[in-house]
């Protein structure tokens, strides 16, 4: 059976069929033959042109994911959402007429393709997906017979071994998401048009409900990496305060063991050494396990998790925070209510909001100005814990506090804005809290305040 073409010339066995005119006056229909011929070099050239743009995409997406995804991210990989669009598309191919089995095979960075799904289940264990095999099926551009004229070692192995067509599942980029493998139940007759139309009817469907998922993940890949950017510009805001807080008791370990060999033989020395020195490396230890937690992203608490606790959230994000205040003579001052329970958000991601808003308190705040963070139960919801922080700079005016939230706002002339305070309301918002900024009552400078919901 012949199989149509883009450009409507019938193909048979990869030779383009002449009409019956032509046949029987080949000097008079030259010019026409000609013509008939030289259009499907027309379409390779747009097929060239289109995949040198699709190679060109997946350049830039890749570029993009080296320098904001993760080292570990998995790619663009089909998830278990995608792996059940496949199945549903794979049932419908082996209610077919003549279709013994339909399989889809899926790549996976680093490693050999995998088998997504399977109808019959027993049909998964045909044939072992290859690179070398994965790589001639994601060649092809559309639906193939794998049993007309010479199509490459590849696909004429598969060709042998009982697989009647396959079709690729276009992705994101230029390679396939997927890839259709289809059994005929006779193999000897192949697989009728019909069959061959619904193969491409489902590749075409996939490829666009695999692109949206795909799609999806990718920006919530995307929104992670962003996060975890942004925690780090944070932690860099810090850096000289986090230099300063390991310097000290390293300074104090330093000047004890240059006294100790002239004061071996004082008692007192040696207890007070031994207390001063232990408490100055328990505050190393503090101090590093504030850094860890706060470099490790976990937004929300996991299943089963008691969620933050504010106040001993607050107490180790203001570790990070205090020797700025004091470098720049900013008062920072707290007032916590006793026996909050914990919100319903990840301490990390707590710390993260907190440090933000803090940082933004002390770029605001001039010397001899201070910063006053407070914490207790919302008077405005119910089961509502309320965080507020403000600060005695020259707030922000009305028609700016609407865009605060915004990425890459800033007030400030020539500045460049940030992330911080965008991020901030989407971990607010995921929560299902609210975070609002008004001025401060009693210094009419900013005050950032945030609502969140307790754990159930």
């Amino acid at each position: 059976m012949g199989v149509h073409a883009d450009d409507g010339v019938r193909v048979e066995g990869g030779v383009h069929a002449r009409s019956a005119r032509t046949r029987a006056d080949d000097g008079a229909a030259a010019p026409e033959a000609s013509a008939t011929l030289a259009r499907p070099v027309a379409g390779d050239r747009r097929g060239e042109s289109r995949r040198a743009i699709d190679r060109r995409r997946a350049a830039e997406d890749a570029l993009l994911d080296a320098l904001l995804l993760p080292r570990d991210a998995q790619g663009d990989t089909v998830g278990s959402e995608g792996q059940t669009l496949l199945m549903n598309g794979l049932r419908r191919l082996s209610r077919q007429d003549g279709v013994a089995a339909a399989v889809a095979w899926s790549e996976v960075p680093d490693q050999e393709p995998r088998v997504l799904g399977a109808l019959p289940g027993s049909a998964a264990h045909r044939i072992r997906p290859t690179r070398a095999l994965y790589e001639a099926l994601a060649g092809l551009e559309r639906v193939q017979r794998l049993n007309e004229g010479d199509l490459g070692p590849e696909l004429n192995a598969l060709g042998v071994r009982g697989v009647a067509a396959a079709a690729p599942v276009a992705g994101l980029g230029a390679t396939p998401a997927a890839v259709l493998l289809v059994f005929s139940a006779r193999p000897t007759r192949g697989l009728r048009p019909r069959t061959i139309a619904v193969l491409g009817e489902v590749a075409a469907d996939l490829s666009k409900s695999l692109s949206t998922t795909l799609a999806v993940d990718r920006l919530v890949r995307l929104d992670g990496a962003v996060r975890r950017l942004d925690r780090l510009s944070a932690l860099g805001g810090v850096v000289s305060e986090i230099v300063h807080e390991i310097r000290n008791p390293l300074v104090s370990v330093k000047t004890f063991l240059q006294l100790l060999p002239d004061r071996l033989d004082d008692p007192d020395f040696h207890g007070e050494f031994r207390e001063i020195v232990t408490e100055e490396v328990r505050r190393l230890e503090r101090l590093l396990d504030d850094l860890l937690a706060h470099a490790r992203p976990k937004v929300r608490p996991r299943s089963g998790d008691e969620g933050a606790r504010v106040v001993d959230t607050i107490g180790t994000t203001l570790q990070l925070i205090r020797y700025r205040c004091r470098e720049r003579g900013i008062e920072l001052s707290t007032e916590l209510r006793d026996g909050l329970p914990a919100v319903a958000v990840g301490e990390d991601a707590l710390r993260q909001l907190l440090l933000n808003l803090l940082l933004n308190a002390t770029e605001a705040t001039s010397e001899g100005g201070s910063i006053r963070l407070r914490a207790d139960w919302s008077e405005d919801a119910i089961n509502h814990v309320v965080i507020e922080v403000a600060d005695d700079g020259p707030g922000i005016a009305p028609d700016a506090a609407a865009h605060v939230f915004e990425p890459f706002w800033t007030s400030r002339e020539n500045g460049v804005g940030g992330l911080g305070l965008a991020i901030c309301k989407r971990i607010v918002d995921e929560a299902g809290g609210r975070i609002t900024v008004g001025p401060d009552a009693k210094s009419g400078g900013a005050c950032f305040r945030v609502d969140l919901p307790i754990t159930r």
